[in-house]
């Protein structure tokens, strides 16, 4: 995959400096300036990005920002760029509910089934919940199963995860936030967090003695960083944190 991206961003690179070349030597019928153009190429980056990764989000504001800096060619200077903000939020909200089922067959963990090694298993789980303040904003429970998913849409979740032999969280992120704590769980021998944010944040608190791997793909627009030191030996279990984040941020706190 690293690869794949690798050659992506290379050959994207080579054609970006050679449309900037051009619209110096005054090759296009439009003009624009030098850092009008460099924020187009970023933005068509972020745009075929988001629609290889099926990212509704990212794929919206990117031609949200088209839009607004080739207002005048395209003749839409009557509109604001607030105005192309707002109309962008709200088409990526509705799409995002509407193509929901669609965006799940390409991201196996949006259908609530565990997925592991690349198949497929169907888990039945009863969970305790317990809502620990009374804060109606939040939705805070305890979940003790070896695969838990944690779905939130316009909101906030916070998840305490209790499991004697934990294998796989699924985080599903979209205009929202997460807060998942595994600091009371059990991983025998390795385990998987697949995250899919779009236009979110999502924060992991995981032992300090975990040797977490960060197989995520290329990130639009979005950060990862991680929080507190690192105490892993030969024997900490391995847990692989991989997926997908659009205009997000994620932090990894180890406790």
């Amino acid at each position: 995959m690293r690869n794949r991206n690798g050659v992506f961003w290379g050959l994207f690179l080579l054609v970006g400096a050679g449309v900037l070349v051009a619209s110096q030597m005054h090759l296009f019928s439009i003009t624009v300036g030098i850092w009008s153009i460099i924020l187009t190429i970023i933005l068509v980056a972020v745009l075929i990005k988001s629609l290889v990764y099926f990212a509704v989000p990212g794929a919206v504001f990117s031609l949200a920002f088209l839009a607004i800096i080739y207002a005048g060619p395209l003749h839409i200077t009557y509109l604001v760029p607030w105005t192309i903000l707002g109309a962008a939020l709200l088409i990526s909200i509705g799409l995002s509910l509407i193509l929901h089922p669609i965006l799940a067959k390409h991201r196996p963990w949006m259908k609530g089934e565990n997925w592991n090694h690349g198949h497929y298993y169907n888990h039945h789980r009863d969970r305790f919940n317990h809502r620990h303040h009374r804060d109606v904003d939040v939705d805070v429970k305890t979940v003790e199963d070896s695969y838990i998913d944690v779905s939130v849409r316009m909101g906030s979740s916070v998840r305490y995860v209790n499991s004697e032999d934990f294998k796989q969280a699924n985080i599903d992120v979209s205009m929202g936030n997460a807060k998942v704590y595994f600091q009371n769980v059990t991983v025998k021998e390795s385990a998987m967090i697949n995250v899919d944010v779009s236009l979110g944040g999502v924060e992991l608190f995981v032992p300090k003695e975990w040797d977490v791997i960060e197989k995520l793909d290329d990130n639009d627009l979005s950060s990862v960083t991680e929080v507190g030191f690192r105490d892993k030996s030969e024997d900490s279990p391995k847990v692989t944190v991989q997926g997908y984040l659009s205009l997000s941020g994620m932090k990894i706190n180890y406790i």
